[in-house]
């Protein structure tokens, strides 16, 4: 099993890299003073807020809030899990990523690239066939009888398979190694005579790409009604249909400010609708939809509508994709269903009634919640003891498989009002945490608290830390923040030349994460207005608060004090 990356590796790593290169390889950069700005890409807007600080080495949009180090924009922008963004910055830097060993020795990973290389070979090879073979216009006519355009099939790289079983073989498969490849990718076949012969054959073949737009497999429709209809790669060391969805890499690619991921039944529902404007859906592989293939949408965006034909399959596909996705449902994610009327697909949709019929139609899908009971209702009548036992006992081990949390809390809830079995009890109540952002009523800028304004610092100017006196009492202070600040320092001991971005990307993860991203982004530090004499003040602040807070303490048992406490009684009343 491959070991976690090494915090050292990602330190040297982001110490090798600069954010500004990196982004502006991605998004063209203006210098503007000492930083560098360009318009946002995470939302829409004429004047430039987003801003890249080479000497802190993070990224910040004053207008969305958007900020984090160059991992964080590479996860953000081209929707890079943390691992990939790791794997294509260390790509950029010439240097393999490093990666911890357990207790056994780790195997050397697998150089897969010669592999991707014969895969952009093959599709090469099917797009020229698809131009220019004899047999290419049956597939052509195919294609334009479902309404699909030249430009489309580009952006797809849509190929045609020619009738005849050696046409890739002969092609591509002339060498050991050559033909060694194309059998690993299943490319060919060998039966049981020792004859290898193409998988696909008189086939519309539509390669399968990854996040990153890697080549990873092939899927074939047959042209002349034979069976199967559609035929895949089989699981290979690229390809494995369980973790991977066609259409994701253009859909991610169309746009940066991506907000929900339509999931539909078929390559051609993916491409008719991306060809009419509707370019964020994708397809499962001719599999059910996995838990895998939730988590992989859920890295890119926040919401996924499942949208399934409106046959009875298509109902037991939204109903199975729905159950898979209930431990993935954790704060800040949701699905909604849209099933479609009995006899519609997404295709056929979309070209008779145009987007705006069907992104209204999207627009109003069911939530999950509304779907899930009303699903069970159908299959167990809430008239009856029995109908509620029924969906208590189908309903129940489902919605345990919920990760912790109020949403899983409301689903439980409405399930003991459904089948009439409620518990008294009160709600939970929920306290803002540390440096998550309150909505008030603001007269004026609000002055900065002094815990706020310490933490804030450090993660500016990491360095600062050693000006802390690690005994000091003000440090024991059961104030907010208190917890956070001593963590940031106790990752800093021992690490001064740590940068912000490191500092930053230490805390992925972190219980503490979220409160640390939002005191670094904060609008003032920036523009490095951060001083030595503002730190030390606010330690001087807090050092006067622990003091008030002793003093309360000893003067509460001034009738028990013994001499020693008397005596600091008697210093703090100075």
């Amino acid at each position: 099993m491959a070991g976690r990356i090494p915090q050292h590796f990602i330190d040297d790593l982001l110490a090798r890299t600069d954010i500004v290169e990196v982004i502006d390889s991605l998004l063209p950069l203006k210098k503007k003073g000492a930083n560098y700005s360009a318009c946002c890409p995470f939302h829409n807007e004429k004047t430039p807020s987003f801003t890249v600080s080479q000497d802190k080495q993070f990224y910040h949009c004053f207008g969305c809030g958007q900020s984090g180090s160059v991992i964080g924009f590479l996860m953000d922008y081209s929707h890079f899990s943390f691992v990939e963004a790791i794997e294509e910055l260390a790509s950029r830097a010439g240097v393999e990523v490093v990666r911890e060993q357990g207790f056994e020795t780790e195997k050397p990973k697998r150089d897969l690239s010669p592999l991707l290389r014969m895969n952009e070979k093959v599709s090469d090879f099917y797009q020229q066939q698809l131009r220019q073979h004899g047999a290419s216009h049956i597939a052509a006519e195919y294609l334009k009888n479902r309404g699909l355009t030249g430009e489309v099939a580009k952006t797809f790289q849509l190929g045609f398979a020619p009738p005849g079983w050696s046409n890739l073989l002969s092609s591509l498969g002339q060498d050991n190694d050559s033909l060694h490849q194309l059998g690993e990718l299943g490319l060919v076949v060998t039966n049981e005579n020792n004859k290898t012969y193409d998988r696909f054959r008189e086939r519309i073949i539509f390669p399968i790409r990854n996040k990153r737009g890697q080549t990873i497999g092939f899927g074939g429709r047959v042209l002349d009604g034979g069976e199967p209809k559609y035929l895949n790669s089989p699981e290979t060391p690229l390809y494995h249909k369980g973790r991977e969805v066609y259409g994701l890499y253009e859909a991610l690619k169309s746009s940066t400010k991506i907000q929900q991921i339509i999931v539909v039944e078929g390559y051609l529902d993916v491409i008719s609708l991306y060809q009419q404007g509707v370019t964020n859906a994708v397809a499962a592989l001719g599999t059910a939809i996995t838990r895998e293939h939730v988590d992989l949408l859920f890295r890119s965006v926040s919401t996924l509508v499942i949208c399934m034909d409106g046959d009875t399959a298509g109902q037991k596909a939204a109903w199975r994709a729905v159950t898979n996705a209930l431990p993935a449902l954790r704060t800040g994610r949701q699905i909604k269903v849209l099933l479609l009327a009995e006899g519609e697909d997404p295709d056929s949709l979309i070209r008779e009634k145009g987007a705006s019929h069907f992104e209204q139609l999207v627009e109003q899908a069911t939530p999950l919640s509304s779907y899930f009971f009303d699903y069970l209702g159908k299959q167990h009548p809430l008239t009856t003891i029995e109908g509620r036992a029924g969906f208590m006992e189908q309903a129940k081990p489902l919605l345990d498989t919920l990760p912790a949390g109020a949403f899983a809390e409301l689903m439980k809830k409405q399930l003991a009002q459904l089948t009439k079995m409620e518990k008294q009890g009160a709600a939970a109540s929920f306290k803002p945490r540390f440096g998550a952002r309150q909505v008030v009523k603001k007269t004026g800028a609000a002055p900065l608290s002094a815990m706020r304004h310490l933490i804030m610092l450090i993660l500016h100017e990491p360095a600062l830390v050693q000006k802390i006196n690690t005994q000091d009492a003000w440090l024991q202070l059961n104030v907010p923040g208190m917890p956070v600040l001593n963590e940031i320092i106790s990752v800093l001991n021992g690490h001064i030349e740590v940068s912000p971005a490191m500092l930053l990307e230490r805390f992925r993860g972190h219980e503490h994460e979220k409160i640390i991203r939002a005191l670094f982004a904060e609008e003032r530090l920036i523009e490095g207005e951060s001083t030595e004499q503002e730190f030390l003040g606010a330690i001087e602040r807090l050092k006067e608060q622990a003091k008030k807070s002793r003093y309360e303490i000893l003067l509460a048992k001034a009738e028990d004090l013994s001499e020693e406490e008397r005596d600091e009684l008697r210093e703090l009343m100075k």
